[in-house]
């Protein structure tokens, strides 16, 4: 059993590149970024996800200049950048922003778009930072082509490149793969990660896909309605989630409510032993859909009869709807592709104890 611990607010080893101090940010009556504080080390990648709404992007838009801080303060490698008294603009932050709709210059061409907002460096210089670009990011036979006559893919690449044009301390990244198709969003994804960690720029991304998140983050930060819920590495978000929400942010499950009765939670799928909570706590007890075992019916005496209502298959996995006894509850599992279950046939089904999740009921 899991019993997971709240942790929110977390903080990159030092040294840091960009630290976030108490950021509080309100449009009108709504408070969009409620008390975040956050840092984010050299070459490392952060990603932000989190509900539509929930106060990712309006962060990105703080440290990029693009909204006023309200309240707390923002630095990059100990310079402040934004606090509620003072700001700097946005072109005189250290900070390189890709957009989601990638914003790219119809009417400039591949390098022009590059090029763009460097005019403080002399022209020698310049072109040769535009070059250099093409070259990472496998554009130089394009360097002459405009916009529209590129991939999603392509354009992808160009925007990254002005991003990271002006040799920004901290790289920020908003859904940056939302407008690409599912099949040229992952093979993008992974030449994006290469670029960015070859660069050893302090990245933030925000994302709405956990699974985007857990691939290219060293940490992930969960935020729900303007907070950090949690922020960890993948691994132990995946396995050791703070809360109800974050469990289900990364997963299907299966959730039972129940009191804690002479240190034993009693689920519908059997007996938890939690000596440790108090009688009369009420708990949300969560199986992940791959945490919960099927064999056949009578193998294990710590297993109940269920029956299958329902399976799809969906390639590398099954997904498979079951009835408990009394039909008081519809529960899943998730199995390899290759089992085969059919509508009507009676299994057991028992939860992996030691990778059961148990919560403060909401």
């Amino acid at each position: 059993m899991t019993d997971a611990p709240f942790t929110a607010n977390s903080s990159a080893p030092s040294p840091s590149s960009v630290v976030l101090t108490g950021i509080t940010h309100r449009y009108g009556p709504l408070t969009a970024v409620d008390d975040v504080s956050l840092s984010v080390a050299p070459r490392e990648v952060v990603c932000i996800v989190g509900p539509s709404g929930c106060g990712k992007s309006t962060l990105l838009r703080l440290i990029s200049g693009l909204e006023t801080v309200q309240a707390g303060t923002i630095t990059v490698d100990g310079v402040p950048l934004a606090t509620a008294d003072r700001s700097l603009p946005p072109e005189k932050r250290p900070v390189g922003m890709m957009f989601q709709d990638f914003a790219l210059f119809p009417h400039l061409t591949v390098a022009g778009n590059i090029a763009f907002g460097q005019t403080d460096r002399p022209r020698a210089e310049r072109k040769r930072r535009v070059a250099e670009l093409l070259e990472t990011m496998a554009l130089t036979r394009y360097a002459d082509a405009y916009p529209h006559t590129l991939s999603g893919g392509q354009q992808q690449r160009v925007a990254l490149a002005r991003a990271m044009a002006r040799d920004p301390k901290v790289l920020l990244l908003d859904e940056p793969f939302s407008a690409l198709d599912e099949q040229l969003r992952r093979s993008v994804r992974e030449e994006v990660v290469r670029i960015i960690r070859a660069s050893g720029i302090a990245t933030i991304v925000v994302t709405h896909d956990p699974e985007e998140a857990m691939e290219m983050g060293n940490r992930v930060v969960v935020m729900e309605a303007g907070r950090i819920v949690q922020a960890d590495t993948p691994v132990n978000l995946y396995q050791r989630p703070a809360n109800s929400f974050v469990a289900r942010l990364f997963g299907e499950v299966n959730r039972f409510e129940s009191t804690v009765r002479d240190g034993q939670i009693v689920t519908p799928l059997g007996r938890i032993q939690a000596p440790h909570l108090p009688g009369g706590t009420r708990v949300e007890v969560a199986c992940r859909v791959e945490d919960l075992e099927l064999v056949p019916l009578g193998a294990r005496p710590d297993a109940v009869p269920v029956r299958v209502r329902h399976s799809s298959f969906l390639g590398p996995a099954t997904r498979v709807c079951l009835d408990l006894p009394g039909g008081v509850s519809e529960i899943h599992a998730r199995l390899p592709g290759h089992v085969d279950v059919r509508a009507g046939e009676e299994l057991s089904a028992a939860m992996a104890a030691e990778r059961v999740m148990v919560f403060p009921a909401e």
